[in-house]
């Protein structure tokens, strides 16, 4: 049968997900949530503000913060509001207050977006026929949980760990040690599928997984020599692998 040859020949028992920019597409998301969290606070025209370009600008400070939590530099308490904060005082705007409203308003608007990137929800079906499917994440544990109740989600998920759940950020080993002991998996038997090199694939493999898939739609460069490592485009490859 094709389930047992693609566990024998590639001797993958489970599967772990990334999140954000794997299956939920976040940029996307996020740009309709930033969009409606301006309206709804009045903001747009104000000192020049766009729709456009608070987000180009947003999107910068967010994947510097980001990097600076996932790293321990800064706490989760202060990425919540300080990116809304930095974001708009590059308008000068700055108001008592404003960037904790702008975050809780976000923060209930992003979650419950829906887009996915293409062919994710027939991947998900198709792999969790046929193996365990877990998802691992360095996003707000309250925050993702919204996000698995996406319909193209949740009904083929096992289930999910995040690192605060963990106690560790992606690329710490613990936070893969954690994941495999909760899926009552294997690392010699594991596959990471995600979209960040360093974070993701090469961690994963540092963890002692058997394989590590490199979701990299946009064709970046990076060193992908351990023949560990797959690299798709798309996630409708993942046919071909597993």
């Amino acid at each position: 049968m094709a389930q047992d040859k693609n566990i024998n020949d590639s001797g993958i028992s489970t599967l772990f997900f990334d999140l954000d920019h794997t299956l939920w597409d976040f940029e996307l998301n996020s740009s309709l949530a930033l969009e409606e969290t301006l309206e709804n606070l009045f903001l747009v025209g104000r000192n020049g503000l766009t729709a456009e370009n608070f987000i180009k600008r947003y999107h910068v400070i967010n994947d510097r913060m980001w990097d600076q939590y996932r790293r321990g530099k800064i706490e989760k308490s202060a990425l919540r509001s300080r990116r809304f904060d930095e974001a708009l005082a590059l308008f000068s705007i700055r108001e008592n207050g404003l960037a904790e409203r702008f975050a809780d308003m976000y923060l209930s608007l992003c979650p419950v977006k829906k887009n996915l990137f293409p062919g994710a929800q027939d991947v998900l079906e198709n792999l969790s026929a046929r193996y365990p499917v877990w998802l691992l994440t360095n996003g707000f544990s309250e925050v993702q949980a919204v996000k698995i109740e996406n319909p193209g989600i949740k009904p083929y998920i096992s289930g999910m760990v995040t690192s605060e759940e963990a106690g560790a950020k992606k690329p710490s080993r613990e936070i893969f040690d954690y994941a495999v002991k909760r899926a009552g998996a294997e690392a010699s038997s594991s596959a990471m599928i995600g979209d960040d090199l360093e974070n993701d694939v090469h961690a994963a493999l540092a963890a002692g997984f058997a394989q590590a898939v490199w979701f990299n739609p946009s064709g970046s460069q990076g060193d992908v020599s351990d023949s560990r490592i797959s690299v798709v485009k798309s996630l409708e490859e993942l046919a071909g692998i597993f």
